[in-house]
């Protein structure tokens, strides 16, 4: 419940943020009600700032390499795991094995979140795993950093960490 709270204020300061620049196009300074002006300009400059040094972030791809240097000669297959469900968006996880007589070999992963993501932002730190055994299944470990954002500014990092099995 939590995190559709957290996703509801992000989407409310962005809906006020909109109301302002729009507001402050056809009205001018009018806009800026004298009991909410500090909060006003605070956001409208903020905003303003979010969108100029966006476009200069470099994008996380939240994908690793489990084995270097590997050239896959033969098929590959990807197995997916739901590491956390929430209410509100999933945390994911693709390993992908290269198939070597009959030996499954993990050679990289990509997590990524799915769901109402306003206000988060997932990023994959590391994963261990193993090669699938002859049942199918093998354990991991897996690693990242939840960031609570708002308006784009990160307020809170969750460090987390999954264990399971990927079969």
């Amino acid at each position: 419940m939590i995190h559709l709270i957290w996703s509801i204020i992000n989407g409310m300061i962005v809906l006020y943020f909109l109301y302002l620049i729009v507001g402050f196009i056809a009205k001018g300074k009018k806009i800026f009600k004298p009991q909410f002006k500090f909060v006003s300009i605070f956001i409208m400059v903020i905003g303003i700032v979010q969108i100029i040094s966006a476009s200069n972030s470099g994008k996380n791809s939240n994908r690793i390499s489990i084995t270097e240097n590997y050239e896959i000669k033969n098929n590959s297959e990807i197995k997916q795991v739901k590491l956390e469900d929430n209410w509100t968006f999933d945390i994911n996880i693709l390993v992908k094995y290269s198939i070597e007589q009959n030996e499954y070999i993990p050679i990289e992963s990509n997590s990524y979140l799915t769901g109402i993501v306003s206000g988060y932002m997932w990023e994959f730190k590391s994963i261990d795993t193993s090669n699938l055994n002859m049942n199918g299944k093998a354990e991991f470990i897996a690693n990242g950093i939840l960031k609570w954002n708002l308006f784009g500014i990160t307020v809170y990092n969750e460090s987390k960490t999954f264990s399971g099995i990927i079969e």
